[in-house]
């Protein structure tokens, strides 16, 4: 009776040890290499997607950088190894560009009359711009399974620095004095030129742009674990506050009249004395700065 039944099994082993063998040979197959660098192509909406296979393949990072300039990033990989020192930063851009040029000069001081015969101040120059904001950084989760390789992976979620404010423009140019009446000698005298007009003041930088909010990195134990040995280093810092702008520089002196001339021998009148320039503006004020960012230990694991 037993031999019976041992007969259907006995029957049924050349086809259960071929699909056996086969299945080892499958497990024993390598797995196949996909480069974190080739497939940050893939977006969904502002995030870039990044995925390998958990039975078939394993994600390498073979060096290089990657600036997200706004984007949010996902990695999903079972099996990893970081074989170069690769870089995932916010933005390739640290600091945003000062903001460029400066306003134009502020108007000339008006010229001197016979009511008022020096040259008027020249007008306060016009502040500059605000410097451009920082941008916030973006999101990371790295939900990465066993690593291997002796690589540094390094993640910096910094907020980006806020770009200095503009340069205050340059005080207006003092009028132009009063030139002195002629006179006749013996029936009236020659009139000095009036005095010319101060360069004025030049106007305040323009305010630091406000400094970038730090990003949100959400990492694996997997990495967690490479964190004592500097394989796996990261920030959120905020973004620096921008400085302030240049002050604007004076206007120009005004000239002085000339004295009003006169018959022999009487004496004409004197030239007027040419402004000065007011000195003293302010550059601008720094901005504000950013919020720090956060990174934790991925619960959904």
């Amino acid at each position: 009776m037993r031999r019976a039944n041992l007969l259907p099994l006995f029957a049924a082993l050349p086809m259960v040890i071929p699909a056996l063998l086969a299945d080892a040979a499958v497990a024993e197959e390598p797995l196949r290499e996909i480069y974190f660098l080739d497939l940050i192509e893939n977006r969904t909406g502002n995030t870039v997607v990044v995925e390998a296979n958990p039975e078939t393949e394993i994600l390498v990072f073979n060096g290089g950088q990657l600036a997200l300039e706004n984007l949010n990033l996902i990695v999903v990989a079972r099996h990893a190894r970081v074989d170069a020192d690769t870089i995932i930063k916010s933005f390739s851009l640290v600091t945003r560009l000062p903001r460029p040029g400066r306003p134009p000069q502020a108007e000339t001081g008006a010229p001197g009359t016979a009511e008022a015969p020096a040259g008027a101040n020249g007008v306060t120059g016009t502040p500059g711009a605000p410097g451009d904001n920082g941008s916030a950084a973006g999101k990371i989760v790295l939900r990465i399974g066993e690593v291997s390789g002796g690589g540094r992976l390094i993640v910096d979620l910094s907020g980006q620095d806020g770009g200095k404010g503009q340069a205050g423009g340059q005080g207006g140019d003092g009028g132009k004095g009063l030139d002195g009446a002629d006179g006749t000698c013996g029936a009236s005298q020659a009139q000095d030129g009036g005095d010319g007009g101060w360069g004025g003041i030049g106007g305040q930088g323009g305010p630091g742009g406000r400094g970038g909010n730090g990003g949100i990195l959400i990492y694996s134990a997997a990495l967690e674990s490479l964190i004592g040995g500097g394989q796996f280093t990261f920030a959120t810092k905020a973004g620096r506050p921008g400085a302030g702008g240049d002050p604007g520089g004076p206007g120009h002196a005004g000239r002085g009249g000339a004295g009003g001339n006169a018959t022999q021998p009487c004496a004409g009148g004197k030239d007027g004395a040419p402004g000065g320039r007011l000195y003293g503006a302010s550059p601008g004020q720094t901005g504000a700065p950013g919020r720090d960012g956060s990174a934790a230990k991925d619960e959904v694991e």
